[in-house]
């Protein structure tokens, strides 16, 4: 269940208010809380609140998860991942980054901590085993500049935000893998009512493609989120429709979908609230 983090941190991506190519600085959001639903095979297997808050500077985000009602008693599952970092000009610059993953009760931590100069430092509880044998190495070359994978979508909505284009090739460092996600504009669409979704109407679309860079396990076959179908790897991308709930708030991912050998994958965005003060003191540590 562990490769499932993957499809919603996606649902951060590209989130962002339009602005002209002349400006440098970022425009964000207030604390906002959203709530997505994922469906994988057409089973409502995961539900996931994302929070959000900027304050001067500084951002942080949380993604908080786990597998959805029956489910989550047959394949319990739970998942917090949070970022911390510093905002500069138009680029998002992490500082540490926590996965707190836990599967039928066994937890496994996570944490990076990166430097100004772009060095990545991975640490594990309990700690890392991967024989080199087995399992690809990432190594101190190829995770240098890269982001943790919240940071990454970040950086890809503040790219719309900028540019106003879904185009940029980010790399990302999760801890044991190394891989980039491209973004690409797709125009625009209309997302039906009939949708599970808390919008109806139109939307900018855009996909996110994924490349596999370093990682991957040597003895077994690639993990299936990297794979199309039993026979062929390299996954098909995410389509991503974007749309604004509300006239005051920024464009917000609504649909995500791609296909998958354990069934098509769709995320819908069933609810939002601006972020309570307690919402906000529980997750909160400014330094």
């Amino acid at each position: 269940m562990r490769y499932l983090s993957i499809f919603l941190i996606i649902a951060l991506a590209f989130w962002s208010t339009k602005e002209s190519r002349a400006a440098q600085a970022i425009p964000l959001p207030p604390p906002i809380v959203v709530t997505y639903d994922v469906y994988v095979g057409g089973v409502h297997l995961v539900r996931a609140d994302i929070l959000f808050e900027k304050k001067a500077t500084k951002y942080h985000t949380r993604v908080q998860a786990f597998t959805y009602g029956f489910w989550h008693k047959v394949l319990p599952w739970d998942t917090l991942l949070e970022s911390n970092g510093r905002i500069v000009k138009d680029h998002f610059v992490p500082i540490v980054f926590h996965n707190r993953d836990i599967w039928r009760s066994k937890p496994k931590v996570t944490n990076l901590r990166f430097t100004k100069n772009g060095d990545v430092t991975p640490s594990f509880d309990p700690p890392d085993t991967d024989n080199p044998n087995k399992r690809e190495i990432v190594t101190a070359e190829q995770r240098h500049g890269s982001l943790d994978p919240v940071t990454a979508l970040l950086q890809m909505l503040g790219n719309i935000a900028v540019e106003d284009s879904c185009a940029i090739t980010v790399p990302v460092f999760d801890g044991k893998r190394r891989f980039d996600i491209t973004g690409s504009d797709q125009g625009s669409d209309d997302i039906d009512e009939e949708d599970y979704s808390a919008y109806s109407g139109s939307a900018r679309l855009c996909n996110a493609d994924f490349k596999m860079i370093a990682g991957e396990w040597k003895d077994r076959k690639p993990t299936r989120f990297w794979q199309k179908s039993d026979d062929e790897t390299g996954r098909d991308p995410f389509q991503i429709w974007l749309a604004r709930p509300k006239p005051e708030l920024p464009e917000l991912p609504i649909v995500l979908e791609s296909s998958s050998v354990l069934g098509r994958i769709m995320v819908h965005m069933s609810g939002w609230h601006y972020a309570t003060k307690e919402e906000l003191a529980a997750v909160v540590t400014w330094k």
